[in-house]
């Protein structure tokens, strides 16, 4: 088996396991008695750790050894997560939330910088083996929908135990990296490509659109509830906005021969806004909801582009993983945490409807970022695709 068939394996199962986790967590929390702020404090923590553990992460695996970080990641994560629905005070599902989140949200970004290198850098090549992580979570959300329509959540933690349990064994089988590629010849000084201008305002972007992200990842699954949708039409939801990945991440070379990055960040935030307005004011229609779960290839897929690529194009190869993880830290981690809490707090304080609206204004703001802070940037010229 290849080395990219490997990694695409890679991705399906780890991505399976965010398929059920992301939709379903937080309405698990609430089958088992957790408020609405105390689900939001819990994941909003874990986000807190997200927001720095994934670089102190990627230093450790810029230190020549990649792939053994990877796997002893994989394996905290899943011993963490085997404890965690045991845990039934807040105190100890907030604890082991933070150990689970420290590693696993660390495989993502290293797995990246595997695909990364084994293609020799070839961004287009690397779209067609990551949509298979949307595949992964598309196959997972819509069966874990139907399953616990008619279960409930008590399977979830056997099924999630599995997912990253197979995660672990799929990071045994990738073809090992001792070290990033040109290394050696490419290093430069990790603090000066941080304090550019195209580096600081793209992480204002990235997190400025995980943050309009909150009331989605916290919020949706019970949001729908409230308005009359089961569970399997959840899933379904779900699934349809991963489906949309699938097409970005497969004409990924497409983007970049007609796209900047810079570009990339804009239809990102002006669609995501689109997307929220929608949910916030016509939930009640299906058809509605299909059109802004259809627009979540932007605000995911496109970002997720636009992050991966900027961290490749800023950070030379012997700060890979560092940069990759950056992105990750601080757009998902701080990003999100920031989110998270938001989320709860407009939720509880103003309406559900409000979450959503605000979270659109938040996407503006990162739209005009990237129109006027990444102009004349290296982010601003069309990067060359390599097939």
């Amino acid at each position: 088996m290849s080395a990219a068939a490997r990694l695409a394996g890679s991705y399906l199962i780890y991505y399976g396991a965010v398929g059920v986790f992301t939709p379903f967590w937080s309405p698990y929390l609430a089958s088992r008695g957790f408020s609405a702020l105390e689900i939001s404090w819990v994941l909003a923590s874990a986000a807190a750790v997200r927001a720095v553990g994934p670089l102190l992460i990627g230093w450790l695996a810029d230190l020549h050894h990649p792939t053994r970080v990877l796997r002893l990641m994989a394996l905290v994560a899943l011993a963490s997560f085997a404890i965690l629905p045991k845990e039934a005070r807040l105190s100890g599902v907030v604890a082991f939330s933070l150990l689970f989140s420290l590693s696993w949200n660390s495989v993502s970004p290293l797995f990246d910088v595997h695909a990364l290198s084994c293609q020799g850098g070839g961004s287009a090549r690397y779209g067609r083996i990551r949509l298979w992580g949307s595949v992964g979570f598309i196959l997972a959300s819509w069966l874990g929908g139907a399953g616990f329509e008619r279960t409930g959540y008590g399977a979830l933690p056997v099924l999630m135990t599995t997912l990253v349990g197979l995660t672990l064994i799929a990071t045994l089988l990738i073809r090992p990296l001792t070290s990033v590629p040109g290394a050696a010849t490419q290093y430069a000084p990790f603090g000066s490509t941080l304090l550019s201008r195209a580096t600081i305002v793209a992480l204002l972007i990235a997190a400025l659109l995980a943050v309009s992200f909150g009331a989605y990842y916290v919020f949706f699954s019970m949001y729908l509830g409230l308005h009359g949708y089961g569970k399997q039409a959840t899933g379904l939801l779900w699934a349809l906005g991963v489906l949309a990945e699938v097409v970005v991440f497969a004409a990924g070379s497409a983007l970049l021969r007609r796209f900047s990055i810079r570009m990339l960040f804009v239809v990102a935030a002006l669609g995501t806004c689109v997307r929220w307005l929608i949910v916030a004011w016509w939930v009640e229609y299906p058809l509605a909801l299909v059109v802004a779960q259809l627009l979540h290839c932007l605000g995911f897929a496109v970002l997720h582009f636009a992050m991966v690529l900027s961290a490749q194009r800023l950070f030379p190869a012997g700060l890979a993983s560092r940069g990759q993880a950056l992105f990750s830290s601080v757009g998902y981690g701080l990003g999100g945490m920031l989110g998270n809490l938001l989320a709860g707090v407009i939720w509880v304080g103003f309406s559900p409807r409000a979450s959503y609206v605000s979270a659109a204004f938040i996407v503006v703001l990162a739209a005009v970022l990237a129109i006027l802070g990444l102009r004349g940037t290296v982010l601003d010229s069309r990067p060359a695709a390599s097939s």
